[in-house]
């Protein structure tokens, strides 16, 4: 420690314009305070049988200098384009990815994608498209003749992109305007593009780097409208990277975010493509040139098609994950640092104030929750491609699909709330760039409308609750393991009186998940009320649906994201418990807080019967308890699952503490940060019109 003291005084004095800084322990400090944890344990806990390979991923990108966000800082976006590009490759071919490899281990490529994501989520997701959303779809679309087209996108001779979501539609795929009219006189496909807002639009790698595509497209058979089915296309000449003949393709410009990302859109004249283009798992067209397809119903065809396009889903939730965990290093490591404020001259680190803490620790919590039901849909992913294969509509199946919607809409409405406090919690130096929150907050702000608009999606979690009740009302029982707490006897569950009359009635795990499936139960008959009482005053269960969102169907499929969210979260403290003792204590102080906070965030349902004025209390103060008592450990939790600081890039997250030499540091790096500016000859002209 004494090295690095010197070495950081010696390092300032020489390159600093600034005076010296003397080495700040306030970070060192605040390590020693709270309860122990091990925090090897804690970190392989979360990685489960993926930490060899991520921590190797990590150790990589931290000894490759083309990893370096300040460097990054001044980039045009071509030039980040070009950068993300040389970073996949530095790393893609040390991963080993290939067809055989992520055939033995399903989840292979997602602990690459995962590694990527802590860096950045522009270079996780450029290859992500190409690896999740473009393989998957042909592997889960297709059948055996599409296999080569597989082994070449793993082995890059083939760059893939997902061509489906257009200018005009997102959310409703089944919408889509671009069509695919079969000519049976030459066994091909025509593709084109109707309509301006026919244009497929916002697609990934597709603006400068993808040669081939999965397109969804309406599929026109004899002049009728079959729905919509997938094609695998070449779109650029593989040799000249020109686009093909009948394929026109640009970028789309500057976005708010992610830059190095080439979002692009794509037009079709009359593109023609041989009949092998079609995925035809589901759908094909006979010899004498008939459509036929094993789920006749071209709506359930869409789902089923949907259904399995999951890997996605689990990533924006991953994204999720990993945004939180950089933006509370940051925050977290810097509320540790900073310093203001105090009865006396000793200033406080902001940290010691209540209120600090009651902005930060909360989302500590959901972090570890997020995390939590990210290994379980990892877990069962695998298990739920296997079974969509053999039946798609099997209950587990579906059941898999309503979490991980309300998931994905939970985690990254999560994401986005935990940002804006870090944020906010560092201040004016919060707004720095290299302070990294800038970057990491646009660049999450995707996540609730990438891979389907989380409000949209949910609806489909909504739906999957009703169809359960509806078996119930059907005198069936039901089938849905995540769904056996819910209870239609609302007479037995408004006279629900919660027993708790302290802290410790309250923090016990029975007593937190009673009140969180009261809960689910009590939103559950409020929205089918609703329904009810909609379905009477409008034209069509369409209009009576809608009407029943705000409020009721919305929060019905939110209360059931968070109540899986806990039961997972309850399962991954019992397992560390069972790892170490010391380590499962703290993060059930954790669970216990996401719990509580649960109950606070949603006490007006809670007090309507269940929980009086004396209880809603006890509640409020618990919270506060919490978080404080989880502050003076919350440095040593930060540390544990922090990635390096090369990786994450923030100057105000360093390990070391010492966020002021290393925000002086960059800033003095920064291009022209000591230069006059070349637009002087203005100023001078203005001083000029002045004087006369």
């Amino acid at each position: 420690m004494l090295g690095i003291k010197r070495l950081s005084l010696i390092n300032n004095h020489l390159s600093s314009q600034f005076p010296p800084i003397p080495y700040d322990e306030s970070l060192d400090n605040y390590r020693k305070r709270g309860e122990e944890i091990n925090k090897e344990v804690l970190l392989r806990h979360i990685f489960g049988d993926s930490y060899e390979r991520i921590i190797t991923f990590r150790n990589h990108m931290k000894n490759d200098p083309i990893f370096n966000h300040h460097d990054e800082a001044e980039f045009s976006r071509s030039k980040k384009r070009e950068r993300v590009v040389q970073q996949i490759a530095s790393i893609y071919f040390k991963a080993i990815i290939s067809y055989e490899y992520c055939k033995a281990g399903p989840l292979r490529k997602y602990e690459l994608l995962y590694a990527l994501c802590d860096y950045d989520i522009a270079v996780a997701t450029r290859i992500s498209i190409h690896l999740v959303l473009y393989i998957d779809a042909i592997e889960t679309l297709g059948t055996s003749k599409h296999l080569e087209h597989i082994k070449r996108a793993y082995s890059l001779l083939d760059y893939g992109c997902f061509g489906m979501t257009e200018l005009g539609h997102g959310s409703n795929v089944a919408k889509l305007e671009t069509t695919a009219t079969y000519d049976h006189s030459t066994r091909e496909f025509i593709i084109n593009s109707p309509t301006a807002t026919s244009a497929k639009w916002w697609i990934g790698g597709l603006g400068k780097t993808s040669n081939k595509s999965v397109l969804f497209a309406r599929l026109i058979v004899e002049g009728v409208d079959k729905g919509i089915n997938a094609f695998i296309i070449p779109i650029r000449d593989n040799q000249t990277h020109d686009s093909l003949p009948g394929v026109i393709i640009g970028d789309c410009g500057k976005k708010i975010g992610l830059d190095g990302i080439d979002n692009g859109f794509m037009l079709f004249k009359n593109y023609r493509v041989p009949y092998d283009s079609l995925l035809d798992k589901f759908s094909s067209i006979t010899n004498d040139g008939k459509f036929k397809s094993i789920i006749s119903v071209k709506e359930k065809r869409l789902g089923t098609m949907m259904v399995g396009l999951i890997g996605g889903r689990v990533a924006v939730v991953s994204a999720a994950e990993q945004h939180m965990k950089i933006g509370l290093t940051a925050a977290l490591r810097f509320s540790a640092v900073r310093k203001q404020f105090s009865s006396d001259e000793i200033e406080n680190p902001i940290l010691d104030y209540p209120l600090q803490r009651y902005k930060l620790i909360p989302h500590l919590a959901s972090l570890f929750a997020i995390r939590s039901i990210l290994l379980w849909c990892n877990k069962h992913l695998p298990i739920v491609q296997q079974k969509i294969n053999e039946n798609p509509e099997a209950i587990e199946v579906s059941e898999y699909h309503a979490i991980l919607s309300a998931c994905k809409g939970v985690a990254s409405w999560y994401s986005s709330s935990c940002l804006q406090q870090c944020r906010e919690a560092c201040g004016g130096l919060g707004y720095s760039y290299y302070a990294t929150l800038g970057r990491i907050i646009m660049n999450d702000n995707i996540g609730s409308t990438w891979e389907g608009d989380s409000g949209v999606l949910i609806q489909q979690t909504a739906k999957f609750i009703f169809k359960q009740v509806q078996r119930n009302f059907k005198g069936h029982a039901i089938d849905a393991p995540s769904l056996k707490c819910i209870k239609v006897d609302h007479e037995k569950l408004m006279q629900f009186k919660a027993k708790f009359e302290n802290s410790e009635q309250l923090e016990n795990e029975n007593s937190l998940f009673e009140l969180i499936e009261y809960r689910l139960n009590y939103i559950l008959y409020q929205s089918l009320m609703k329904l009810q009482e909609a379905t009477g005053n409008s034209k069509d269960m369409f209009e009576a649906w809608n009407k029943s969102q705000v409020f009721y169907l919305q929060e019905l499929a939110k209360t059931y994201g968070e109540y899986i969210m806990m039961r997972e979260f309850a399962k991954f403290v019992k397992e560390l418990e069972e790892k170490c003792e010391k380590t499962g204590k703290v993060l059930r102080k954790f669970f216990v807080l996401f719990s509580v906070g649960l109950i606070q965030k949603y006490s007006a349902s809670f007090q309507d019967s269940a929980i009086n004025a004396h209880q809603a209390k006890v509640v409020r103060e618990s919270v506060v308890r919490l978080c404080g008592e989880l502050a003076e450990v919350s440095i040593k939790v930060i540390d544990a699952i922090a990635p390096p600081d090369s990786i994450h890039g923030s100057v105000l997250g360093v390990a070391n503490g010492q966020i002021y030499a290393k925000l002086i540091e960059q800033v003095e790096k920064a291009e022209e940060v000591y230069d006059k500016p070349h637009w002087l000859p203005l100023l001078q002209k203005i001083k000029q019109i002045k004087k006369t």
